[in-house]
């Protein structure tokens, strides 16, 4: 920042989050390359940022937290954002894509990780040398990651990594719901609740009420259509989502279990809830859940259900 002149604040968040640290080592090269892009192409001049009504000073912000059996690691700088129609005009040129087609922002923004492709005016000694967006993501996808671009005009940009949490274990609480086992992330996990069946079953808003705040709730069985419970207690499995907490009700929590991953294999690859398998003691398959997924997806459900 100091070499660009650009006054830029660094924010951190979630620095707790752990990762296996053969993905740490492969991380530095990819993220140095993220934050010198974030300062040298997305934040602006503190001229252009004052006449925009923005603060002088830049933001970037790196923020870690987990996602089932996944970490999720974001750049979000408040800059100038990347212009989707450049984009276009650029690949246009390239023969890259077809010029009667509507292409989303998404897979507009997912043509910068192709080599060579750059929409930046000037190439600088701090960014655009070297490692390019087509290497962050090569290196991305070598430690089984994915990498994705989503940026405003004149907002910002953030660039999110999710990267597997571990290459082989994970500490899980191991829970039933139905007849089917299912692994929840211990590192997600904010407490544990028990309540009556058929208070859970009455509750029309999807809240209850713990240590005097409102929490959401998505009971398991109906979001998985399972058939009705026999349980006259249900267990909340409390975890983290995003900035806030919701309740996942299962039917029994049996305790904590240090699960050997195992990938669905092919034919399970288009679901995205689970995010693996792991197989007990007595061989039974249990299912880890991916929770931010869910959590998504239960939410999706109901706004629709309402609507």
């Amino acid at each position: 920042s100091s070499e660009l002149k650009k006054e830029v604040v660094f924010v951190t968040e979630g620095t707790e989050t752990e990762l296996d640290k053969t993905i740490i080592e492969n991380l530095t090269d990819p993220l140095l390359h993220i934050l010198r892009n974030s300062i040298d192409h997305g934040i602006e001049d503190a001229q252009i940022r004052v006449s925009a009504n923005k603060p002088a000073k830049g933001t970037i912000m790196l923020k870690a937290f987990y996602s089932g059996t996944n970490v999720v690691i974001q750049i979000i700088d408040d800059g100038a954002g990347i212009n989707p129609d450049r984009i276009k005009e650029k690949a246009l040129s390239k023969n890259l894509i077809q010029p009667n087609i509507n292409y989303s922002n998404k897979e507009l923004f997912d043509l910068i990780f192709l080599p060579g492709f750059s929409t930046a005016q000037n190439v600088s000694d701090i960014s655009g040398r070297g490692v390019g967006m087509d290497v962050v993501k090569k290196k991305i996808t070598d430690i089984r990651g994915e990498v994705e671009i989503d940026s405003i005009v004149g907002k910002g940009t953030t660039i999110t990594l999710k990267l597997p949490l571990t290459l082989s274990i994970i500490d899980g609480l191991l829970t039933l719901v139905g007849d089917t086992y299912f692994v929840i992330p211990l590192s997600i996990i904010s407490k544990l609740h028990s309540e009556k069946h058929d208070i859970i079953k009455n509750l029309r808003n999807q809240l209850l009420v713990f240590d005097g705040k409102q929490i959401p709730f998505y009971y398991l069985r109906k979001e998985f259509n399972m058939p009705e419970s026999n349980f006259k207690i249900d267990q909340i499995v409390i975890v983290n989502y995003e900035d806030q907490q919701v309740g996942l009700v299962v039917d029994l929590v049996l305790g904590e279990y240090q699960a050997v991953l195992k990938p669905l294999g092919k034919h399970y690859k288009g679901q995205e809830l689970v995010s693996g398998a792991t197989i007990l003691g007595d061989g039974t398959v249990a299912l880890v859940l991916d929770t931010q997924k869910t959590v998504k997806y239960c939410t999706k459900k109901y706004l629709h259900s309402e609507a």
